[in-house]
């Protein structure tokens, strides 16, 4: 509201640039919570629904697990967009906002479990379970957005990092 409807604010201001998160690591978080458009934002906020649904057909235990996930997965997406950016993309003038590359991290962490199942996570009980049309769910998903990544103007490093990222917490 205060980027599109007012003006209060600038979205540039609080958009990923690898070339700039060192000097302004707020970024590493902000730019998560900042999209292009309505749309964008209604395609991330269906995102979060439908992992909920995933989670929940799981078996998840506990309230909290997915904002302790996003929680973890925000700032190390963003780590692992700079690296990539940086040390083997060589740099560039990379703008993102979104909340996009948290959505893939989650369905990675989704994906691992209905495959392999996951008790804990840190220490906390989630008792997540397999299952193969979960699986089967979030493999048709994760690729039909993945191809979505492929369009112009939608970072599918973004979606990379994320997906990345989502697999390294599961395997914590």
């Amino acid at each position: 509201m205060a980027t599109d409807l007012i003006g209060a604010l600038k979205k540039e201001d609080f958009a990923y640039i690898s070339t700039v998160l060192p000097f302004q690591p707020y970024r590493g978080v902000t730019s998560h919570f900042f999209h292009a458009d309505l749309s964008h934002l209604s395609a991330n906020i269906f995102g979060l629904v439908v992992a909920r649904y995933f989670l929940k057909e799981l078996k998840l235990q506990g309230y909290y697990f997915l904002l302790l996930l996003i929680s973890l997965l925000i700032p190390l997406q963003a780590l692992m967009q700079w690296i990539l950016d940086i040390y083997i993309l060589k740099g560039g003038y990379y703008l993102l906002l979104g909340f996009s590359g948290i959505i893939y991290g989650i369905d990675a962490f989704i994906l691992l479990s209905s495959m392999y199942g996951k008790n804990t996570f840190l220490s906390l009980d989630i008792g997540l379970v397999k299952s193969i049309s979960v699986r089967n769910a979030m493999l048709f998903l994760t690729g039909v957005g993945f191809a979505w990544s492929l369009l112009p103007s939608i970072s599918f490093s973004a979606h990379f990092t994320g997906f990345i990222s989502g697999a390294l917490l599961f395997f914590l």
